[in-house]
């Protein structure tokens, strides 16, 4: 018998009794005191479980194994369990049962992305997220509604719309849009020119490395950092910049809390240690959804004629004055609102996450503890029971719905204690950049609207294409 032939077989057998105990251990845990777990799916890899296949075509795979497996199903990544709930009806137990923790599910995530330690983490998370909540919300918007008003005006009137032979020339819309919400939201949320938004290469460079460190986010979270060079490079660039940044703020903090913008009012709350971490963090909430939102929103509104129609006259009838858009203004635009929502509902994360502290019930079975119980906003906003005919925008569907209440299979923002604390704000700059940019330009899409990202599950979807369009200034 030869050597390579008994290493082989040494190893088959080795594999073969890894199968044969791990498939008996779970049998025991699920006969214990005839508990039912879920339905499972490891794939063959030990370990990796079924990673691969998940990681290919991740949003696809939710649903595919919803298919083969039920409403609740069990799959291994990486070492962890994770227990998909798919049933509106059980959403509740993901939101407000305290077998679950969303803190501890997040926190090593939050680690790896910006070095903030485990016990910084649990310190300061309630903290920031009840300021950032207080500061943003919907009765503390008027101010910050009619400076961005001004901000948007500003960067948008800046566009150009011709090239050097007095033609109209062909332009990204996800660029454009990139550009001037950047400028407006930093200089809103951070204070003026804190992140130097008015000085060209500066700003070019700042917005290079925070599109890459977006764009690679999710990796960051699961990645070891010498896989990921470039998104390394560009974390390390940003935190230099708010290391130069946050001491600067702390120093000039008003002690008038009102007179606050939202960062001063972060780090006034947060260990000083880690203020250039949290910035960063929070430099990544204010731009990473608001900003692909905005995007799908404009592209459908202008890959459908009846609805660009409607948005056309709505915005045409109600805004008057370009340096006067206020919250009182949006609500006469209640229809460009409803295209707003639509985008979010067909855009919106592929999971959120919770982490299973104490074993919990749902559905007929148990959820043991430690399994990260995931639900995916994406598909949940594609049951066609609740939303009919869901791959369609249909604006209309949003009609009659209270403008601070959505429906329970709408979670988009996710849901209790850590509900998104800036989801008013970001519905108004949303609804107002769309609004303006409507009144001040004509659109064209020149290759329609682009396919949508597949492989990232954390936050908004990203278009994987460019999306060229034609421009011309309707105020002119």
């Amino acid at each position: 018998m030869f050597p390579w032939f008994l290493s082989i077989f040494t190893l088959t057998l080795i594999l073969l009794i890894f199968f044969i105990v791990r498939k008996t251990v779970w049998g025991l845990q699920g006969s214990r005191k005839g508990i039912k777990l879920p339905p499972v799916y490891g794939g063959w890899i030990p370990w990796l479980g079924c990673a691969v296949e998940f990681g290919k075509r991740p949003l696809d795979f939710i649903e595919q194994m919803r298919k083969k497996l039920g409403p609740v199903y069990t799959l291994k990544v990486a070492g962890e369990r994770m227990t998909f709930l798919t049933d509106s009806k059980d959403f509740h137990h993901f939101f407000q049962s305290s077998n679950v923790d969303f803190q501890k599910a997040v926190q090593s995530a939050v680690q790896k992305v910006a070095s903030v330690t485990e016990d910084a983490f649990f310190q300061n998370h309630t903290k920031i997220h009840d300021t950032v909540k207080g500061r943003l919300a919907a009765g503390h918007l008027q101010n910050i509604c009619k400076n961005l008003n001004g901000d948007f005006k500003k960067y948008l009137t800046d566009v150009k719309l011709q090239n050097e032979n007095n033609k109209f020339s062909s332009m990204d819309l996800n660029n454009i849009i990139r550009r001037t919400m950047y400028r407006s939201v930093m200089n809103n949320l951070f204070g003026e020119d804190v992140l130097f938004v008015d000085e060209k290469d500066d700003f070019s460079e700042l917005e290079k490395h925070f599109v890459t460190f977006d764009d690679q986010f999710e990796y960051g979270t699961r990645l070891p950092t010498i896989f990921l060079k470039e998104w390394s490079t560009s974390r390390y660039w940003l935190l230099k910049l708010f290391n130069k940044v946050a001491p600067k703020i702390l120093k000039e903090i008003p002690d008038d809390t009102s007179k606050r913008n939202l960062l001063q009012s972060l780090l006034s709350v947060v260990d000083k240690e880690h203020a250039p971490n949290w910035s960063l963090l929070l430099l990544w909430a204010s731009l990473a959804n608001a900003i692909p939102i905005t995007f799908w929103t404009l592209a459908n509104i202008y890959s459908h004629p009846q609805v660009k129609s409607k948005v056309q006259d709505e915005v045409d009838r109600s805004i008057n004055d370009m340096d006067n858009i206020s919250e009182s203004t949006l609500a006469t635009m209640p229809y460009t609102k409803q295209c707003v929502l639509e985008a979010i509902r067909l855009r919106s994360p592929g999971i959120i996450t919770r982490r299973v502290v104490k074993e919990i019930q749902i559905n007929g079975f148990t959820i043991p503890s430690g399994d990260l119980l995931m639900v995916s906003p994406f598909w949940s906003h594609r049951n066609p029971h609740h939303f009919p005919d869901p791959h369609q925008y249909k604006p209309e569907r949003w009609d009659g719905v209270d403008k601070n209440s959505f429906p329970e299979e709408f979670i988009a923002f996710g849901g209790g204690r850590y509900q998104c604390p800036g989801r008013w704000f970001a519905l108004m700059e949303i609804h107002m950049y769309v609004c303006m940019f409507m009144k001040m330009f004509d659109c064209k899409l020149l290759q329609g609207v682009p396919d949508l990202c597949e492989l990232h599950l954390v936050g908004s979807q990203q278009p994987v294409q460019s999306c060229p369009v034609l421009l011309k200034n309707r105020l002119s």
